[in-house]
């Protein structure tokens, strides 16, 4: 599966939310849920325990272009914040 951020500042900004190049490619390739977002966006989520909190969604925006996956944003989120039980 070929992916890439958008732009350099967009891998900046998911560095600073401790998110690594591996999480965003397991959560591409193998996500639990994909949406539909703005425009023509699409989000792919995935649970993830992150140290010293219970499971997490990681988020990964992206457009698709063609065969590559173009990541806008990624982040943690809550999963009761987007109609996801935390206790599975």
């Amino acid at each position: 599966m070929l992916w890439r951020y958008a732009k350099d500042s967009v891998k900046r900004k998911i560095i600073t939310r401790d998110l690594t190049d591996s999480l965003i490619q397991l959560t591409l390739s193998d996500p639990d849920s994909v949406m539909r977002g703005r425009r023509s966006r699409l989000i792919a989520q995935k649970k993830h325990l992150k140290e010293g909190f219970e499971k997490l969604l990681i988020r990964v925006v992206y457009e698709q272009m063609g065969e590559e996956k173009v990541v806008v944003s990624a982040y943690w989120a809550r999963p009761e914040r987007y109609g996801e039980d935390e206790r599975e």
